[in-house]
């Protein structure tokens, strides 16, 4: 996943040759467009060819050998393809596969299968085949990153001339002088500079290619050291992934950079190729974004599993996964104010049970000690064990179904589920499920913890890492048409690798507390208890938001 102009499909014709010397089999090269594949054919394979002495004694004594898709060399045989010609691309057995700019190729349409699926598909019968995918990036749905996600996800590290810490390139730390405007300027007179993120020093223009010849390519999660010794544990995956951006470029100083921010940065359409094409990140507008730090900020004194006095009732959230849960249980007060309670993972139905339905958890005072009163468990995963254990405490558990949006713009929408098999109507007091528009409770969720006079959202002492990790792993973000311009917003994991079951904890469970109208609780009302018991006496189901009881 790269910058545009970086070098990366001159690498990959690099391979190309080392595999016509050294190691031939059948190849394949694909490019987004029949064309594209002729062009680069002709006007770059073939001159690389002609310019290597050792390359040029493979190529076939027959000119009829040698056409614009198909090179028959002595040891092997290289096709040429685009990405939007189906039959080429499912035609021939290959071992060696290469994708260029596969941003770029036509999506699964459901006419024809993805052009990469069917490229890959010619790999089958070679143990030792290899693929190379390169592209510069587009959208968090873009193939290039989805491909990078799933890989070891190398960047390249290089050394500060001056304190010798090794560090990614990145935009953030190119300056320039504060008070200069003048795109130009800055691009003639070379104004901008780089700054260390250790030292904090100047580093120059001819001081970049002796960082990048002593640069160092460092997988996700591990480290370098000041000596260029890399330590910690690489993520388990067979397929090796490298990011690099426009600032490694040797083509590229500072000031030119810089100089395409600032002409780009009031026109969206410009924008996006620069973060694009130049600094080869996926395109995001984003619109709001929860960090640890700021989450962090609303963790209080008390320790979990005790109730802050203020809270009146108590609701929780289930995530449910392959083999356990996570759970949240959050107390509510009056005015939208909410405590985090208890947060973990369990294996166990039982252990939910003993944790919701047969644990009361007492007051900081010690003096009053509230039940889980209400509990939203999803239903997306163990539909059957969900259903059943909702069925068995329904007058405290509900289940939930997520989605993005309510045609009817509402918050949730409940409806019966039980039906008679013989005469196909709904079943009295029967199981109903609950659809929830969790882009809506996301947005409130992001509202409350903005919430600073008063602070209305609040957690125990020292809440886990995996915690804050998981609430903050989505930023909401506008995602545009390129065709039409239309945007919209959508809340989105930051990165695909990341959990975020406790933040879709929470949602259930600010859903459990806005189903029995613990939201709406004002000071000048009665206890929340006494409040929400009489209502719910009333019937065997809890009143919806419009009013009626279902």
């Amino acid at each position: 996943m790269a910058a545009s102009q970086v070098g990366k499909t001159e690498g990959m014709f690099n391979m190309l040759g080392y595999l016509i010397d050294q190691d031939p089999g059948p190849t394949l090269v694909v490019l987004p467009r029949e064309n594209d594949a002729k062009s680069v054919s002709y006007n770059r394979v073939l001159p690389m060819i002609h310019g290597s002495p050792v390359l040029r004694n493979r190529m076939p004594v027959n000119a009829d050998d040698m056409t614009k898709l198909e090179y028959r060399f002595d040891r092997m045989i290289l096709f040429f393809a685009g990405s939007n010609s189906p039959a080429d691309l499912a035609s021939r057995p290959i071992r060696y596969l290469f994708l260029d700019e596969i941003d770029k190729y036509p999506r699964f349409s459901g006419r024809e299968a993805d052009p990469i699926k069917l490229a890959t598909e010619r790999q089958k019968t070679f143990w030792n085949k290899k693929t190379v995918k390169v592209s510069t990036p587009t959208t968090r749905d873009g193939y290039i990153f989805r491909e990078f996600e799933r890989s070891d996800q190398r960047r390249f590290f290089v050394p500060c001339p001056h304190c010798g810490g090794y560090q990614i390139l990145v935009f953030g730390q190119i300056k320039w002088p504060e008070h200069e405007r003048s795109a130009e300027k800055i691009r003639n007179e070379r104004l901008a500079w780089y700054e260390c993120e250790h030292c904090k020093k100047r580093i120059d223009d001819y001081q970049k290619q002796q960082m990048l010849s002593h640069g160092k390519w460092v997988p996700k999660d591990c480290e370098i050291n000041e000596q260029g010794e890399i330590w910690g544990e690489k993520i388990k995956s067979k397929h090796r992934g490298f990011w690099i951006n426009s600032l490694y470029s040797p083509w590229l100083n500072w000031s030119d950079i810089a100089t395409e921010f600032l002409k780009s940065k009031d026109f969206i359409e410009l924008l996006m190729n620069f973060v694009n094409s130049w600094l080869a990140e996926v395109w995001e507008e984003k619109i709001e974004e929860t960090t640890v730090d700021r989450v962090r900020a609303h963790a209080c004194e008390y320790t979990e599993g005790i109730v802050p006095d203020e809270a009146v009732v108590l609701t929780a959230g289930i995530d449910v996964q392959k083999d356990h849960f996570y759970y949240v249980i959050r107390g509510w007060g009056y005015e939208e104010q909410s405590w985090l309670v208890r947060s973990g993972s369990l294996e166990y139905w039982d252990d939910l049970v003993e944790v919701l339905f047969k644990t009361e958890y007492r007051k900081f005072s010690g003096e009053e000690t509230l039940p889980v009163y209400m509990t939203c468990v999803d239903s997306g995963f163990r539909t059957d064990e969900v259903y059943h254990f909702c069925r068995k405490w329904h007058d405290r558990a509900k289940a939930i179904k997520g989605q993005e949006e309510l045609t009817d713009g509402r918050f949730y929408r409940a409806s019966k589920i039980d039906i008679n098999s013989r005469t196909g109507s709904i079943i009295k007091n029967g199981l109903v499920l609950w659809n929830l528009n969790v882009t809506q409770y996301k947005d409130k969720i992001s509202r409350l913890v903005a919430s600073k006079d008063p602070a209305k959202w609040h957690l125990f002492k020292n809440p886990s890492d995996e915690y804050l990790a998981q609430f903050t792993a989505e930023h909401k973000v506008l995602i545009r048409n390129r065709n039409t311009g239309k945007a919209k917003e959508v809340w989105q994991k930051k990165r695909s690798s990341i959990a975020n079951h406790y933040l879709d904890a929470e949602v259930y469970a600010i859903a459990a507390a806005d189903i029995i109208r613990a939201l709406n609780l004002r000071r000048d009302e009665r206890t929340v208890h006494k409040d929400i018991r009489q209502e719910h006496s009333r019937s065997s189901w809890i009143r919806t938001r419009e009013g009626s009881w279902i």
